[in-house]
């Protein structure tokens, strides 16, 4: 059987172990494992149920779609493409990438040319 013939897997529940969720994702079960563990993949996505790791299809998707940061579409009503007036908007000082030294450090030496 080719690619081509291949058709998508329907499943009854939208549980499915975790070896079975690796291969979903194109991913190894180890991976998620390692996710898992880390607090990536949260616990309302994956369920320990007698001693095995079940992973929701749909909580999953939901939880992929909200790691992108931001909505598809604006809900906002401010038009993106308007203007921004002189004053209106308060700017807080830009940070200084430039490390502060410790507190009693030596300073290094300034040598004046002459």
């Amino acid at each position: 059987m080719q690619n081509e013939d291949r058709q998508p897997v329907a499943y009854v529940s939208d549980k499915v172990p975790e070896e079975k969720m690796a291969e979903l994702v194109g991913t190894t079960k180890r991976a998620l494992e390692g996710k898992r563990s880390r607090g990536v993949i949260p616990e309302g996505v994956w369920k320990k149920i007698d001693g095995r790791i079940f992973y929701s299809i749909r909580r999953y998707e939901a939880w992929l779609e909200g790691s992108w940061g931001y909505p598809l579409e604006s809900n906002s009503s401010v038009n993106p493409s308007g203007s921004v007036l002189l004053g209106t908007v308060s700017v807080g000082p830009k940070l200084s990438r430039i490390p502060k030294p410790p507190r009693g450090s030596k300073r290094q030496p300034i040598y004046a040319l002459k």
